[in-house]
């Protein structure tokens, strides 16, 4: 029997509750510092390090193979994107997963673009038996990543994985298989900018650093990035304004705002 969220309820005091602790694993970032090793593709390597940055984590870049384990035992979470497959990052790849698994670190994978490449699809695959904490990706990869064009892909992959997954789109799901979230949050503007979705990859990392609840944190990562770009959509006049209104957003985001712009939906479960 498999199941299809399609049916959607707003969960008012879902909405509070988790812009509530969103706030709070703000604030407990910007105490912490958590070291987030992100493997990412180019294009995104400086967004990406500026959104962690904003809310007070350390993103650390390297990808060389001589110095990957130390970096990865060091830090408190791992952020794998395989946007620019090249030999580099193939060989970097496994050896901080594997030490982010030795040293009991969450880790999120990014499988982009495995709709467009076989091979690449393949590779992610792999990937997926090193038991990701996190998948996270839009609608076609996910449904690529599962082999079948279905609407229930994400609960699929994550019952398959035991990973949880976000799926991310004009409005994000994220689920574990067993209960489900809709994020109705966000902007078009945001599609419009280099590197968003990768960046929330590692924004998911940064939230499991400090909370170790997968789905929590996820939804937290997800609703947090997302009210941003909302906000930062309503004050930009385009796509480069909004990348400098997102990271001065994040900076100051704070419990009153997160509650105010929350818009979180339940979704049913209905067998098919």
């Amino acid at each position: 029997m498999s199941s299809v969220f399609n049916v959607f309820d707003i969960e008012t005091q879902s909405s509070t509750d988790y812009a509530s602790s969103s706030a709070v694993m703000l604030t407990t970032i910007a105490r912490q510092k958590p070291r987030v090793q992100c493997i990412t593709n180019t294009v995104a390597m400086d967004f990406t390090s500026d959104i962690l940055l904003a809310v007070g984590a350390r993103p650390s870049l390297t990808m060389g193979v001589e110095e990957i384990q130390e970096f990865v035992a060091s830090s408190d979470s791992l952020s794998i994107n395989i946007g620019t497959l090249d030999n580099a990052r193939k060989a970097a790849i496994p050896l901080a997963i594997e030490t982010a698994r030795d040293y009991n670190r969450p880790w999120v994978l990014d499988p982009v673009s495995v709709h467009a490449s076989q091979k690449r699809c393949d590779y992610a695959r792999e990937l997926l038996s090193f038991k990701p904490t996190v998948i996270r990706g839009n609608s076609a990869e996910i449904k690529a990543l599962v082999g079948k064009d279905v609407a229930e892909a994400a609960w699929i992959l994550a019952t398959q994985t035991g990973a949880v997954v976000i799926q991310t789109g004009e409005a994000d799901i994220i689920t574990d298989g067993k209960k489900a979230l809709m994020i109705a949050n966000g902007d078009l503007m945001q599609t419009r900018v280099s590197a968003m979705g990768c960046a929330a990859t590692a924004f998911v990392a940064t939230f499991l650093a400090v909370n170790r609840r997968a789905f929590d944190a996820s939804v937290q990562a997800m609703l947090t990035l997302s009210i941003a770009g909302e906000i930062a959509a309503q004050q930009s006049q385009g796509p480069g304004s909004l990348h400098l209104h997102m990271l001065d957003i994040l900076y100051g985001l704070n419990k009153d705002v997160l509650v105010e712009h929350a818009h979180i939906l339940t979704c049913k479960e209905i067998a098919a």
